[in-house]
């Protein structure tokens, strides 16, 4: 069973990438940094380029070749029979670092509350795969300590709304008489819509749009740069989207490009869409092809937030493409305009979300998610409203109507100081 990279090209890899960093924070201070994955002869190259702000032209360029069998390790995806079949195939060395990654676990859940009550195989295999220092252990211990307690709540609730129905029937049973009441039918006068008649008629819709509907792109070249739970995240967030697509009286053609077969995303998603019942089946098109080699570059508009350019009315001909990328923990730091340089080194168009000119934001990061912004598009193809489409935007992320209130009373003095200069 192949282990992976070796340490030492992992290593050489991370070390020309510091001093590539390093050479940019120095001597290359006016230009930036950009990093790009594409596919090539079934394997995955890394590009990291510098570009120069006024022009974009690329000055340096090196490639770093990741073979394609390896990639799936890397990642980290297990269920408990992949889990269990790379536990049972470990090394002696990796059976005494699991070991210790045991005994590290032990002391810690003894000692301390960040910790699951019981790990499964797949944490463990999550663990000794991507654990190689003492903080992204505890990390992972905290993350694998959520994902328990989130499970064990919603059992509780389910168990808790189970209660709750038993009592209401038993009291309207009461009420009504055994002859009256029916627990099934609850007593309505309307027919019963099964769940799988209304599955149907949804899969009816989305087969249609993806013969006849409005491509919807979204970028999934980001993968890449990604770690596990930002790609957790990435999964939630855009089955969220295609859920909100499928409740659309006219869905869009959804269309995931660059896609990378058998990645962390695609076993993620071919696992949700095997257990749980909620997507018995994905209506949507996954594609290795880049969005330009299957559109016009003239229809293509892709989003991004540093676009100089602002999204102001809706053309049918527009596809609109949207970078399938989660950031968790870069805040204002972290968010770098890697959408719109790869929007300026494809020569297609760019645009931004309309958001300071409809949405007043409190005091955090001008963010939003994947399925947000996706509501928010869809809202605005079916609408043509701004208004509309910004009341998917969370109203913990806008101000609230004192501070609204207080900011359009300074943003008012400030108008009337300045009309009072110009008068005298």
């Amino acid at each position: 069973m192949s282990l992976g990279l070796k340490e030492v090209e992992m290593n050489c890899i991370r070390r020309r990438l510091f001093q590539m960093a390093k050479l940019s924070r120095g001597r290359l201070q006016n230009f930036r940094k950009q990093t790009l994955l594409h596919s090539e002869g079934g394997h995955t190259m890394m590009s990291t380029s510098y570009f120069y702000d006024s022009e974009h032209a690329p000055l340096i360029e090196k490639d770093y070749t990741l073979d394609s069998a390896d990639k799936p390790l890397l990642e980290g995806l297990f269920t408990p029979e992949t889990a269990a079949e790379y536990l049972s195939n470990l090394s002696e060395e990796e059976q005494k670092k699991l070991q210790a990654y045991k005994l590290e676990y032990e002391v810690t859940s003894s000692i301390s509350t960040q910790a699951p009550i019981e790990m499964r195989d797949e944490w463990w295999a999550q663990l000794l795969m991507t654990g190689h220092s003492s903080s992204r252990r505890k990390n992972l211990l905290r993350f694998f300590q959520k994902k328990e307690n989130a499970k064990l709540a919603r059992a509780k609730k389910k168990v808790e709304n189970e209660k709750k129905m038993e009592i209401h029937d038993a009291e309207k049973k009461i009420m009504m008489g055994d002859l009256l009441y029916n627990p099934i039918k609850r007593n309505t006068i309307h027919l019963k819509i099964l769940r799988q008649t209304m599955v149907h008629q949804t899969d009816s819709k989305l087969a249609q749009s993806m013969i006849f509907g409005r491509p919807f792109v979204v970028d999934m070249s980001y993968e890449p740069y990604m770690g596990i739970k930002e790609k957790n995240s990435c999964v939630d967030q855009l089955l969220n989207g295609y859920g909100a697509n499928r409740s659309r009286n006219e869905p869009s053609d959804l269309i995931f490009t660059n896609w990378i077969h058998d990645s962390f995303i695609f076993k993620k998603l071919n696992f949700i869409q095997k257990e749980r019942s909620a997507y018995p089946t994905l209506m949507m098109k996954c594609t290795e092809q880049n969005y330009v080699d299957l559109f016009p570059k003239e229809r293509l508009v892709y989003l991004s937030p540093h676009s100089p350019f602002e999204l102001t009315h809706d053309d049918p001909d527009n596809i609109y493409i949207m970078g399938g990328y989660v950031d968790l923990g870069g805040g204002k730091q972290g968010q770098k305009p890697v959408s719109y340089a790869k929007a300026k080194q494809e020569k297609i168009r760019s645009c931004r979300l309309p958001l300071d000119k409809y949405c007043v934001w409190g005091t955090g990061v001008k963010s939003l998610t994947l399925n947000q912004v996706m509501n928010i598009m869809y809202e605005f193809i079916d609408t043509k409203d701004w208004s509309r489409a910004f009341e998917h935007v969370p109203r913990r992320k806008l101000q609230r109507d004192a501070d609204l209130r207080e900011h359009l009373y300074k943003k008012q003095q400030k108008m009337n100081r300045v009309n009072r200069r110009q008068f005298l």
